[in-house]
């Protein structure tokens, strides 16, 4: 590469802001499979995917965060508060489920309260690495597919060696989108959704009831709902699993589940008090939360993503004129 390019080149990574070089720093030529490592962490960023983005990223990276991120996670239970575990994975995951998370899965969970922006590229080319310390700063101008613009976006990835290969490491924005979140700078309503995350709100629950349905109105709950929401609980916390699935559960939905699994899910309810817990953590987020109405106001859809729920929605629907959990 020209000297003069070179030195354009290393002014355009110090523009970018990408890192803080020091007085060492050396500029390269990208490498085969430096290019190769940049290009996988743009498409998995452009993909939305977050799985494949902890993928892209090097082992280190990810142990790292997820090592930091349980000690701070350990302390904050050794003074009897939840503020972080629930801004980062929902109150209703405990920490022992969340210590039980490798750290592409911890990662994954994390990654729905992080956002970032990359458009997607049809070929990549290397115009520059520059070395800083153990990272490699890389400069790629990235072709854009045919119909989404001609001009080619300069972008930065950072890399860190994997063997003979190079992974991405976590990008200083997310860094610092992390760090805010863990000072409580940041919420997750902030938050812009992964493709792995689920659900992006309740109105797009609503939207999925199907073409031609009546948009959905978002309110309170009424004294009715909240009256099966507390008798559900209570049931739950007396241990009555009998009553929580034979009595709040709608009767339709108990007809679709079959007898032979609503037993099931009494008996496994009876003998796990995490199950019950689980339950009881659901229908409190559920009781805070405004859903969106259906079907002329007999059908409520609450979003309850990012909550740390194997689900990303609830349900209630109004049968005769008495509320029931729906789904």
């Amino acid at each position: 590469m020209p000297r003069l390019a070179r030195l354009v080149a290393v002014g355009l990574v110090l523009t970018l802001g990408s890192a803080t070089l020091s007085s060492t720093a050396a500029a390269d030529d990208v490498s085969s499979a430096q290019r190769r490592a940049a290009g996988e962490f743009l498409a998995a960023a452009a993909a939305g995917d977050a799985q494949a983005l902890a993928f892209a990223l090097h082992p280190a990276e990810l142990e790292r965060i997820r090592s930091s991120v349980l000690q701070q996670l350990r302390d904050e239970q050794a003074r009897g508060v939840t503020a972080l575990r629930a801004r980062l994975f929902g109150e209703a995951l405990p920490l022992a489920d969340i210590e039980r998370l490798t750290s592409i899965n911890f990662f994954r969970a994390l990654a729905r309260r992080l956002q970032w922006q990359v458009r997607p590229y049809e070929e990549i080319s290397g115009l520059v690495a520059v070395r800083d310390g153990n990272l490699v700063h890389v400069l790629v101008r990235g072709r854009q597919p045919r119909g989404l613009g001609k001009t080619e976006v300069v972008e930065v990835v950072s890399l860190l060696a994997y063997g003979k290969e190079w992974k991405a490491a976590l990008p200083l924005e997310l860094a610092a989108q992390l760090e805010d979140l863990l000072a409580g700078r940041r919420t997750a309503d902030d938050r812009s959704a992964v493709s792995s995350a689920g659900g992006g709100g309740a109105s797009s629950s609503g939207a999925a009831s199907g073409a031609g349905s009546a948009p959905a109105r978002t309110e309170r709950n009424t004294p009715q709902m909240l009256a099966l929401l507390d008798a559900a609980e209570k049931s739950l916390v007396d241990g009555r699993c009998d009553t929580y699935y034979r009595e709040h559960l709608s009767p339709e939905l108990r007809r679709t589940l079959g007898a032979r699994t609503v037993d099931t899910l009494i008996s496994a309810c009876t003998r796990s008090m995490g199950n019950r817990e689980l339950l009881v953590a659901a229908l409190r987020i559920v009781r805070r939360t405004a859903p969106a109405y259906e079907a002329g106001g007999n059908r409520a859809v609450y979003d309850v993503s990012a909550q740390g729920l194997p689900y990303d929605r609830f349900v209630l629907e109004r049968i005769d004129g008495r509320w029931y959990i729906g789904e």
